[in-house]
């Protein structure tokens, strides 16, 4: 029995000696490179009293010439790897350094692989597994709104869109930006949006972004920009009811509140004169004789638009020339000229006025009953189908398909071309 067990052993030493030099196999050193030195750095790079990288430093000896190494500082947490390259090429003896930058809280597990030149992996080496915060800025965006959250259309509004993400780049894994809710596309490259433009409505604006290693970042905002009103002005006119000649204007006054300077503006003034453009002030001092109707329209930059009209009246001068049956006449005042005609007339209409007084007096009640009707059914002009319309004077015009005018004379009952 002890010679078998005798046996046994002198058969195992042997065995033992051969597993014991393949396991002091090194790669590494089977290619003349010897490690002479490794550390690990704690780094807290933002100041903020917490670990947030580490730096790996090495030592390499090459015992075979020239050496070209291929060193990879690998980085896993959560799931995701990450890598740090270094090359080195060398004769005797280098040092390198790799820092490894946190891009997310907690434990972080970091592992040195040293390759040669044809990329065979060498060596292995284990880091050792480490609690860090955030080195870089991780994913953020913002919605910066430069106006009021409720607007009208037209008003100065921009929405800046701040966004930093250092983390995804800094490794090779750069995001995507997304942005919804706006009413025209949107490129990545656009940091400031002009709403100035954007039609009424209410608008949801989100961007979102996510990188390669799976962080987001989201901001949201609310917009309402609701119709601007229709333009508020008036219409100022001096020297109506003056001499033609005398000073007149009419001018376009904008509401207080409001900017009409770019507005668009159109007169429409009959009986029509020259054209007139775009002008917020017009001289009307040299415009014949006559009754004007003056209408303006205004229309804003979102084509929403106003019309207001007046009247102008202007009085022939003493010394005009130019005939106008029609047109307003000049009183003399106390200055008019009584003629022997005028007096006789005067007398014939009063005994005129009696006559009728005294007949009234005598007419049985049945004649009044009947006169009464006819009094109070008063005539209506015959506009012949032709449009008509009452001014704020009372009186009342129709309009030709011409364009003229005839206005009702009330006192001959008739109509009068203007």
């Amino acid at each position: 029995m002890r010679e078998w067990f005798v046996l046994m052993l002198l058969i195992s030493i042997p065995l033992a000696g051969i597993v014991s030099a393949d396991d002091e196999s090194d790669p590494l050193s089977d290619a003349g490179i010897n490690i002479v030195a490794l550390r690990n750095d704690s780094l807290d790079k933002n100041q903020d009293g917490v670990t947030d990288a580490i730096r790996v430093v090495i030592v390499l000896n090459s015992t075979s010439g020239q050496a070209n190494l291929r060193l990879n500082l690998i980085g896993e947490h959560s799931g995701f790897t990450v890598f740090e390259e270094m090359l080195m090429s060398f004769e005797n003896q280098e040092n390198a350094s790799l820092t490894y930058d946190s891009w997310a809280t907690g434990e972080h597990d970091l592992t040195l692989e040293i390759s040669d030149g044809e990329g065979r992996l060498l060596k292995s080496i284990d880091i050792g597994l480490f609690d860090l915060s955030p080195s870089l800025a991780i994913p953020h965006v913002d919605l910066q709104l430069v106006g009021s959250e409720i607007m009208q259309t037209g008003d100065s509004c921009e929405i800046k869109r701040n966004f930093v993400d250092e983390t995804g780049p800094r490794w090779g894994y750069a995001g995507t930006r997304s942005i919804t809710g706006t009413p025209f596309t949107v490129l990545d490259s656009e940091d400031v949006l002009d709403c100035s433009n954007w039609p009424a409505g209410v608008y949801d604006v989100e961007e979102t972004y996510q990188n390669g290693l799976g962080q987001t970042a989201i901001d949201t905002m609310q917009l309402l920009i609701v119709n601007r009103p229709p333009p508020s002005f008036s219409i100022e006119v001096t020297g109506s009811d003056e001499l033609v000649g005398s000073p007149c204007t009419i001018e376009h006054v904008a509401a207080a509140s409001e900017n009409h300077q770019d507005f668009e503006k159109s007169w429409d003034i009959t009986p029509a004169i020259a054209p007139i453009g775009n002008t917020s002030k017009i001289d009307c001092s040299n415009w014949a004789s006559g009754v004007y109707k003056i209408l303006l329209t205004v229309t804003n930059d979102e084509e929403i638009r106003t019309t207001d009209g007046e009247m102008l009246i202007r009085i022939p001068s003493e010394d005009s020339n130019i005939p106008d049956d029609q047109s307003p006449v000049l009183s003399n005042g106390e200055d008019t000229e009584a003629s022997k005609s005028g007096i006789w007339g005067i007398l014939l209409l009063s005994f005129v006025c009696g006559l009728a007084v005294f007949l009234i007096m005598v007419r049985s009640p049945i004649d009044d009953e009947i006169g009464l009707a006819s009094l109070s059914s008063p005539i209506e002009p015959d506009a012949e189908g032709l449009p008509t319309h009452l001014d704020e004077s009372g009186i009342l015009w129709r309009k030709h398909e011409d364009e003229s005018l005839d206005w009702w004379d009330t006192s001959t009952m008739s109509w009068k071309r203007w």
